[in-house]
């Protein structure tokens, strides 16, 4: 046989050594006498080896057919080994892939961070690769089926920039779902505004094609929208698509949701495959979405029993402040009506001798103090005695620039023998507001009071009135030596007035009952000297 062969052959070369065969390298020496290992690994792909069985088979030898018939099988396998071999490097990409999502998904608890995840894994290359995802989820009534979000282009020119962004800051799925949850799912949700609108429609209609894919158990595959008779038709519009895939989201017997995705952008024929790739995803996609809106909805009720702890607290506190006050109210009345007597009797006694002393006598003005100062007691115990028997103030409409002028009215001898001047700056046509008449005019009188106190020597008082937003604002300033930092520290003490001694409830009750109206009150100094006191009141 070996005659036979042309000297280009095989079998006319020394294949006792390495250099005698091109397939050949060093470090094969242990080839070249195991035949069977020899011609397996290097002799099925060497074309000169193909050459010598074919000119065998011309020369008639029987077992270079059945040799050739043997290399032409092993091939084949090799073939469909190297393809076997391809498609499950492939399953293996992707299952890595859905490992590395759900991971992600299920690492997380903010709903809106999950669908970002789970939408950006469907919709980019390095994912499932669809153009575009629909995320249709069940409302919390269970009622509804409402377009939630959408991601993806609308138009060609649009996924262009959106592809052009991603291969230029080389994004990786992670990057691409992180930006997309910062910065555009919102811009996403108004973008889609209109056809999730139009998409969304109530659990009750069963046999439109999206309730029917959601009660099923199954995926739709819809290879011509148009035909499809079970949608509307308004809905076919919008979608803008004739192929759609439509995966149902269910965890265990709950209906989460649907996923719809499609190609609008390059049409690309949706295949079995990418089918199934999304319906491996949709089960933990699925439990991850409601993991997310049940701690949402966990949230939400934590919140309420939050607020209903805090309302709880502050009902607490209100019930002791009011058992408080009605301790101060009692301790007020007590000594009120024990000291209203001896001061009747002292004040009828100087108005009896004032008018017994003539004119001009230096006594007479003595007994006129004395009288003054019964009176002005006299009003402040009322003041006390009102505020002790009304915990709850009686609202009703009332004009702040006559309650201020009232007040104002009833100081206006002892303001005049102060030697205080006073510039009344009240704003015309203020709308009425709704307080208790007594209470604020209680504490007009304690400030004003304390405005007087601190001024023995006369001095400026200044009040006005003025509308600021939604409120009113009551200003009254004096020229005295203003309010010191730890008398400010013990405004919230009861009984403690700017200059140690008590004037009615003090401006702690001023603050309270101002509280008590919806108001505030700010007290500070100006920078010119002097105490600057403002209430404001909220309009009605």
């Amino acid at each position: 046989m070996e005659a036979n062969l042309t000297t280009n052959c095989c079998w006319n070369q020394d294949l006792t050594s390495l250099s005698g065969c091109p397939n050949l390298r060093e470090g094969d020496e242990a080839l070249l006498f195991d035949w069977k290992r020899r011609i397996a690994e290097r002799c099925f792909d060497c074309p000169r080896f193909l050459e010598d069985m074919h000119e065998f088979r011309r020369q008639g030898e029987s077992s270079a057919e059945l040799l050739l018939l043997s290399l032409e099988k092993i091939r084949q396998a090799r073939a469909e080994n190297q393809d076997l071999r391809g498609e499950l490097e492939v399953r293996n990409r992707e299952f890595q892939f859905l490992h590395e999502v759900t991971s992600s998904i299920q690492s997380s608890l903010d709903l809106d961070e999950i669908i970002s995840l789970a939408l950006t894994a469907v919709t980019a290359g390095q994912g499932f690769g669809f153009n575009r995802a629909i995320l249709m989820l069940v409302d919390a009534e269970r009622q509804n089926l409402n377009g939630y979000i959408a991601l993806g282009p609308r138009r060609l020119e649009e996924a262009q920039r959106i592809w052009h962004e991603i291969e230029e800051n080389h994004y990786s799925l992670q990057d691409m779902a992180r930006v997309f949850y910062e910065r555009k799912i919102v811009a996403e949700k108004e973008k889609f505004r209109d056809l999730l609108d139009l998409l969304s429609l109530p659990l009750s209609r069963r046999d439109h094609l999206f309730i029917d894919t959601l009660n099923g158990t199954t995926s739709r595959h819809i290879l011509n929208l148009w035909s499809e008779f079970n949608i509307d038709r308004h809905q076919v519009e919008a979608l803008e698509v004739n192929e759609l895939v439509l995966v149902p989201l269910r965890s265990r017997n709950r209906r989460i949701g649907l996923l719809l995705a499609d190609n609008i952008v390059n049409r690309r024929p949706i295949s079995s495959k990418d089918l199934q790739s999304l319906e491996s995803f949709a089960l933990p996609m699925a439990f991850a979405l409601e993991r997310g809106a049940l701690h949402e909805q966990l949230q939400k009720e934590l919140g309420k029993v939050r607020e209903a702890n805090q309302l709880l607290k502050q009902q607490q506190e209100q019930i002791v402040r009011m058992e408080k006050m009605a301790l101060v109210g009692q301790i007020v009345s007590h000594f009120s009506h024990s000291i209203r007597n001896p001061l009747m009797i002292i004040g009828g006694f100087a108005r009896s001798l004032s008018r017994q002393i003539p004119e001009g006598d230096e006594r007479r003005r003595y007994i006129e103090s004395i009288v003054r100062e019964t009176r002005r007691l006299e009003e402040v115990l009322q003041d006390a005695l009102n505020y002790s028997e009304s915990l709850y103030p009686t609202f009703d409409l009332w004009d702040v620039n006559q309650v201020l002028t009232t007040v104002y009215g009833s100081l206006l001898e002892d303001i005049e023998l102060a030697g205080i001047s006073v510039c009344l700056d009240l704003a015309p046509g203020l709308p009425p507001v709704r307080i208790d008449f007594k209470q604020i005019s209680y504490s007009l009188r304690s400030i004003l009071n304390n405005a007087l106190e601190a001024m023995p020597n006369g001095g400026t008082l200044t009040l006005s009135s003025q509308r600021v937003d939604a409120e009113l604002l009551i200003r009254i300033s004096d020229t005295g030596p203003g309010i010191a930092p730890d008398i400010l520290r013990l405004i919230d003490s009861p009984f403690s007035s700017t200059n140690g001694k008590t004037s009615g409830l003090s401006l702690s009750l001023c603050s309270r009952i101002l509280q008590s109206h919806g108001g505030r009150m700010h007290i500070g100094n100006a920078e010119t000297g002097g105490a600057v006191i403002s209430l404001y009141l909220p309009l009605a």
